[in-house]
């Protein structure tokens, strides 16, 4: 094989095949560099040869211009502790009722100090243990009237209403936790923070277009913009009333999908960064100008409802499943 290359100056980054130079210019009097490279290529043997490596290189297409946008993966963390299983029900259960067995006796002398009519009152209500129900070779473990070979059943005296003060009240009232089912889930309010308390909610909102409505809320990435500025640009769409934090500046997830011609004819489609975000207080409200029509607070498990399967397969991976 003989190799000649184009007349011109040379320069160090345009390097031709088996180490030769070539002039880096667009063109070669209408042609272009790979047209010119092989048609200066000559082998012994003819020019078949080498078909195939010079048609890759002069036929290979500009890239395509993508707009780059930066999304937000605006989440809720769960508030209260997850449901049991049945499996781990039974689990607490059987500790609780070990924990019982094992425990010290009640300290009766700590809380009805010894001689004290609340002591007198609290004894006279005990169950009295003798140890006699149990098998014959079995030997008492009698301590402070209580048999140590079972859990210790503690029986508390009646309260003296009428004596009562307010304070000593206090003492015996019941604590009665929150509903884990509110009134959003009665509801089914999508808007409201307050629904799935046990869950991870993300904010997807509604534009005003024809198909794909439903996404993570993204802006375009303006010029010298990094993909954090334009994240938090994202953020005043739901207005100032937010305490937000933006976990990293590293992407999380990623989705891209093309243009119709019609629709955009400066870009080929759109390439989407999306960072992570969480919301510590404060309520979303869309501002005018945002572009959002509507939007929902979302579990894992409910926003296949919402999107297509393109763009969930895209996002799937970076959502918790609590």
């Amino acid at each position: 094989m003989t190799l000649r290359h184009v007349p011109g100056p040379l320069r160090p980054h345009t390097i031709g095949l088996v180490g030769q130079f070539v002039r880096p210019s667009r063109s070669q009097g209408g042609r272009s560099i790979g047209t010119a490279i092989a048609e200066e290529i000559t082998t012994e043997t003819g020019s078949g040869m080498l078909s195939s490596t010079t048609s890759s290189v002069a036929e290979s297409p500009a890239s395509a211009a993508f707009k780059i946008m930066s999304g937000l993966i605006l989440c809720r963390q769960p508030i209260v502790t997850p449901e049991l299983t049945p499996f781990e029900r039974a689990y607490y259960n059987y500790q609780s009722e070990l924990q019982k067995r094992l425990m010290w006796t009640f300290p009766k002398w700590f809380y009805y100090p010894e001689g004290t009519l609340a002591e007198r009152q609290f004894s006279s209500v005990q169950p009295t243990v003798d140890g006699n129900d149990r098998a014959e070779f079995e030997k008492p473990d009698i301590v402070f009237n209580r048999d140590r070979r079972s859990k210790q059943e503690i029986v508390f005296p009646e309260r003296d209403v009428e004596r009562e003060t307010e304070e000593s009240a206090k003492i015996y009232a019941k604590i009665e936790p929150r509903p884990r089912i509110t009134e959003a889930d009665k509801m089914n309010d999508f808007r409201s923070l307050e629904r799935k308390l046990d869950r991870t909610l993300y904010l997807l909102v509604k534009k005003d277009r024809q198909a794909n409505e439903w996404k993570f809320p993204a802006a375009e990435v303006l010029n010298g913009e990094t993909l954090t500025g334009a994240a938090r640009r994202v953020l005043l769409n739901g207005g100032p009333n937010m305490n937000t934090w933006l976990v990293s500046n590293t992407p999380a997830a990623y989705h891209h999908y093309p243009y119709k011609l019609e629709d955009n004819e400066k870009y080929n489609g759109a390439k989407i960064f999306y960072l992570k975000s969480r919301i510590f207080a404060g309520i979303f409200v869309p501002q005018k100008g945002s572009g959002i029509i509507d939007y929902a607070w979302l579990t894992k498990d409910e926003i296949p409802d919402y999107v297509h399967k393109g763009y969930w397969a895209s996002m799937a991976n970076a959502l918790s499943k609590q």
